[in-house]
C-alpha cells in the first residue's frame, strides 16, 4: 500500500523527505550548512494534475509534451488523456501522478515502486522503480522501467529536479548537442545542431533540449554548487530555467520524439521494449562549497 505519510531519509549533514502518495516525489533535498538544494515543496499534498514546481519527481513513460495527445506504435494509433491545462496535449507521461509504495527502507535509502495498469493516460502496463541513496557528499538515483505488459511498449524515462537556483546563478552543461525547438518549445524533428560544451546559460528564462552530455552543474541560492551527471541510458538533457528555479532534467529520450517521422527517430533515445524488458539509469548528484 502506498504511504500515506512523509518519509524521512538522512546522512552526514543531507536530509531528504518524500511523497510516495502523490507520485513518487522527493519533496525536499537539503543540507545542514548551505541549505535547500531543491526548491522545497510547501505542501506535501496538492492536485496532482496542479503540482507545485518543486522537489523533484520521476517521468514514466515519456516525459515533456505528448503532442495531441497521440502517438502512433507498430502501425496503430493510440490516444490519452490530454492534460486540462494544455489543450490537446498530454504531458510527463501518468507515474507521478499516481500513488507509489515502498518496496524497501534504511536510514539513508528508500526504494518506491509503481505497478502500472493501462487506462486512458497510458495505455501500456508497465512496472517502475525510483531507488535513492544518500552519500556523505550528495545523492545516487536508480530509475528502472520494466514492460509488465503482453505487447511491446514504446517508452522512455527520467528525473525532473527543480534546483534552488534563481536567475542570475551560474549554469554550465557540457552536451555537444542542442535540438532546435518548435512554436510551443519542444524539438521540431529537425536534427540537432552542434553546441560547443563551455557555451554558457543566458541569465534570464530559457529552455534547452540538449543531448551527448556527461555533467551539468548550478550554483545554488544558498551559495553551493551542485554537479549532476548520468549514465548511457539517459543521453539527453532538459535545462529549463525560471526566475526562481533550474531543471536540469536528465532524461533517456528527446522531448517530442513520439512525434517525430519513423525515419527521425534514432537519435532520439526512444525505445520499444518487449514484453518482460527492464531498462535502468543510474543519475548522481554531489554538492560541494562554492569557492
Amino acid at each position: 500500500m502506498p504511504s500515506p505519510e512523509p518519509l524521512e531519509i538522512r546522512r552526514g549533514p543531507f536530509v531528504a523527505r518524500f511523497a510516495p502518495q502523490n507520485g513518487g516525489r522527493m519533496t525536499h533535498l537539503r543540507h545542514a550548512a548551505m541549505g535547500d538544494i531543491l526548491v522545497p515543496t510547501p505542501d506535501a499534498s496538492f492536485d496532482p494534475l496542479y503540482w507545485p514546481k518543486a522537489g523533484a519527481y520521476p517521468l514514466f513513460p515519456y516525459h515533456n509534451r505528448l503532442i495531441g495527445a497521440a502517438f502512433v506504435h507498430e502501425g496503430r494509433r493510440y490516444l490519452v488523456k490530454a492534460h486540462p491545462a494544455l489543450g490537446t496535449d498530454a504531458v510527463h507521461g501518468p507515474a507521478h501522478r499516481r500513488p507509489w509504495h515502498v518496496i524497501s527502507r534504511g536510514d539513508d535509502r528508500l526504494v518506491l515502486a509503481l505497478d502500472y495498469q493501462a487506462d486512458e493516460d497510458w495505455p501500456f502496463d508497465f512496472r517502475a522503480t525510483q531507488a535513492f541513496r544518500l552519500h556523505p557528499d550528495g545523492l545516487e538515483v536508480v530509475l528502472t522501467l520494466g514492460n509488465t505488459g503482453r505487447e511491446n511498449m514504446p517508452s522512455g524515462f527520467g528525473w525532473h529536479p527543480y534546483f534552488a537556483a534563481g536567475l542570475g546563478k551560474q549554469v554550465f552543461c557540457d552536451a555537444a548537442k542542442r535540438w532546435p525547438l518548435d512554436a510551443v518549445g519542444i524539438p521540431s524533428g529537425v536534427p540537432p545542431e552542434a553546441r560547443a560544451g563551455n557555451e554558457p546559460f543566458p541569465d534570464e528564462a530559457f529552455t534547452e533540449h540538449l543531448s551527448e552530455w556527461s555533467r551539468a552543474a548550478a550554483v545554488l541560492d544558498g551559495g553551493a554548487q551542485i554537479t549532476l551527471a548520468a549514465d548511457w541510458a539517459l543521453p539527453h538533457l532538459v535545462a529549463h530555467r525560471m526566475p526562481s528555479y533550474i531543471c536540469l532534467e536528465p532524461v533517456s529520450h528527446v522531448a517530442g520524439a513520439f512525434g517525430f517521422p519513423p525515419h527521425s527517430r534514432a537519435e532520439t533515445g526512444l525505445r520499444i521494449q518487449a514484453p518482460g524488458e527492464e531498462r535502468s539509469a543510474r543519475i548522481s548528484l554531489r554538492m560541494t562549497a562554492k569557492t
